[in-house]
């Protein structure tokens, strides 16, 4: 049986350029050992990751110029069907060094809004694609919004999914995640510093991000994780529970850069195929960890992720109510 679709939704879509230097050092004249260009955003690697588990997901995005020509063709290389919303603005590009120690410094374009107009396209074709072709495919929201989007532009994604009858997943920061919670998405997932910037206090432990996960429920999600780096994730499955710590094995990492997005991928790939609770959390945190090992992100392994679900260490943890935010 062929699986729902996943739409993987940017609205903010990059191309990755990837170099590898022996050191990095402010302020002199670093030269690249080598130099690589990729379809980048965090949309992009949940597509690749869920392509890579079997799944058949659609990437819809702004793209412009020659730029996005040549993310839309990387994706399409992959075997990722590609539905893009054409702006006249140029899709901007990010650069990662990674130093020969492991160190990776990400610097990150903001991109551009790419106007009314074409919002209101992206937004047409979502719902309409939810109601007709892609109907009971699972809506993903993955990333930044340009400068002078307004800020409640995926929590109106959200809305138009959910009136097509599609469940939505949001990995998103800022005042775009505080706002897309407001919609009601079925699932979010920020990471730790996203999650520090939302609620005004640090995650140091699981159970910081689990009060955390509470909070993110309370803002309207119905479903919600943290993502910890090494430390694993914290999933909180509800409201009421249950909770869950899943820790990944020691790894030497490639690069951790698209941990979290392989981690959505694999919660998403898990809610279509039916998995639930503790088989869920372990096929997402593997999928996190199996990125880790990758050579680029989003390119992760079945064989890694299988090898990897034996050695997630799971555990419970207890949903304790705790006082809302004050005001």
């Amino acid at each position: 049986m062929t699986l729902p679709t996943i739409v993987c939704l940017s609205a903010n879509p990059a191309l990755d350029r990837r170099l590898r230097v022996n050191s990095f050092l402010a302020g002199e004249v670093v030269r690249a050992q080598s130099s690589e260009v990729l379809p980048g955003g965090k949309a992009a690697h949940v597509a690749m990751a869920a392509s890579a588990l079997g799944a058949h997901p659609i990437w819809m995005g702004f793209l412009g110029g020659a730029i996005g020509e040549e993310v839309a063709a990387g994706l399409q290389k992959l075997a990722i069907e590609v539905l893009p919303i054409r702006s006249e603005r140029s899709t901007r590009v990010n650069l990662e060094l990674i130093e020969d120690s492991g160190r990776i410094t990400e610097v990150l374009e903001p991109g551009e809004d790419p106007g009314s107009a074409r919002r209101a396209e992206m937004l047409y074709l979502c719902a309409e694609g939810l109601r007709d072709r892609l109907k009971g495919g699972l809506l993903v929201i993955s990333g930044s919004l340009p400068p002078d989007v307004p800020t409640d532009f995926y929590a109106s994604l959200i809305d138009a999914a959910h009136a097509a009858g599609s469940k939505v997943f949001l990995d998103t920061s800022g005042d775009a995640l505080r706002a897309g919670l407001e919609a009601k998405p079925d699932f979010a997932k920020p990471n730790r510093k996203e999650a520090e910037a939302l609620l005004g206090r640090p995650i140091s432990d699981a159970e910081e991000a689990l009060a955390a996960a509470h909070e993110l429920i309370r803002l309207g999600a119905r479903s919600a994780a943290v993502t910890l780096g090494a430390k694993g994730l914290v999933w909180l499955e509800s409201e009421d529970g249950p909770a869950w710590n899943a820790r990944p094995p020691r790894l030497n990492p490639v690069s951790s850069v698209g941990c979290g997005d392989a981690t959505l991928a694999g919660f998403a790939v898990a809610l279509l195929e039916g998995f639930a609770g503790e088989k869920a959390l372990r096929f997402a945190a593997a999928c996190g960890a199996a990125n880790c090992l990758a050579e680029f992100e989003g390119r992760i392994s079945v064989d890694d992720v299988k090898s990897l679900i034996l050695q997630i260490e799971l555990h419970r943890l207890q949903p304790v109510p705790h006082s809302p935010p004050d005001r």
